[in-house]
């Protein structure tokens, strides 16, 4: 039988570095990482936190990544890209 690891709100919230709160407020708009409500306490499985990360992940645009790795300082006009 797999093992299932469940998280509390306080143990997710320190993982994605934001207020307990504003798990509460996701949880009542519908947003935010997938939960379960057992015996009255809510608990994320580490999975679902994991994919929501992931599902959110974004990627710089050009000119974010070129100022970033300093391809910038080439004298590229950055207004071309």
């Amino acid at each position: 039988m797999k093992s299932i690891e469940l998280l509390t709100s306080k143990r997710v919230a320190e993982m994605l570095s934001i207020p307990e709160g504003t798990l509460r407020y996701w949880r009542n708009v519908g947003i935010g990482p997938i939960w379960h409500k057992l015996e009255g306490s809510i608990r994320y499985h580490v999975d679902d936190v994991s994919r929501y990360v992931e599902k959110n992940r974004r990627i710089p645009s050009v000119r974010a990544f070129m100022e970033e790795h300093e391809f910038a300082t080439l004298n590229w006009p950055l207004s071309r890209v």
